[in-house]
């Protein structure tokens, strides 16, 4: 499949860019991060091969910018969750607990793109770089929660974050590896008013 604009068009500058990262979390979700290469990725974006070696010069970069640009994703998508729902501010936990799993699509591209991030993010085990960016990813969290928690009434409310962002964490990744489809919401909500009235 060629990547093409909404006109047709091929994409051009930043917006190739973009198209091949979107095709490195294709081939991680697909066939894993040893698959990823610089050829696979620019058929896989059906572009040529010289727009991935233009942009980046190892697969580390790509992998890198790759969950980088996934990264910036879920920061943005966090951060307009919690900015447009003042009206839910009567109920912080629910707020908490969308804020983290955000909108649970059942397509085929939200369990691949779920599937490419937990993969990079065990990746970073052995790249610092990719350590970087999962470390900044967790801290955007780690700002939202607390406060959330604290107006529900926890008093611990950094560690509770801690704990209900690791078992959301647990939950996806037991989905992912199960392909099972069942709401998450309900008992990531039952744990976070545990914490909240330990």
């Amino acid at each position: 499949m060629v990547a093409s604009t909404p006109n047709g068009t091929r994409p051009r500058g930043t917006a190739r860019r973009e198209a091949l990262l979107d095709a490195v979390l294709r081939v991680v979700a697909e066939v894993g991060v040893d698959a990823v290469t610089h050829r696979r990725v620019a058929e896989a974006a059906g572009l040529p091969l010289a727009s991935t070696t233009y942009w980046f010069e190892s697969k580390e970069q790509m992998l890198t910018a790759a969950l980088e640009r996934a990264a910036d994703r879920d920061i943005e998508r966090l951060s307009t969750f919690l900015g447009e729902t003042p009206e839910r501010a009567a109920d912080p936990l629910g707020l908490a607990v969308g804020a983290i799993l955000g909108p649970r699509e059942d397509s085929g591209q939200a369990r691949a793109w779920l599937l490419a991030t937990y993969t990079l993010m065990l990746e970073a085990a052995r790249q610092p770089a990719l350590r970087a960016v999962t470390i900044r990813w967790t801290e955007a969290y780690m700002e939202a929660l607390p406060p959330l928690l604290a107006a529900a009434g926890s008093r611990h409310a950094w560690s509770d974050a801690e704990l209900l962002l690791a078992a959301a964490d647990g939950l996806l990744i037991e989905q992912l590896a199960s392909d099972d489809a069942s709401d998450l919401a309900p008992r990531l909500r039952r744990l976070a008013d545990a914490l909240v009235n330990a």
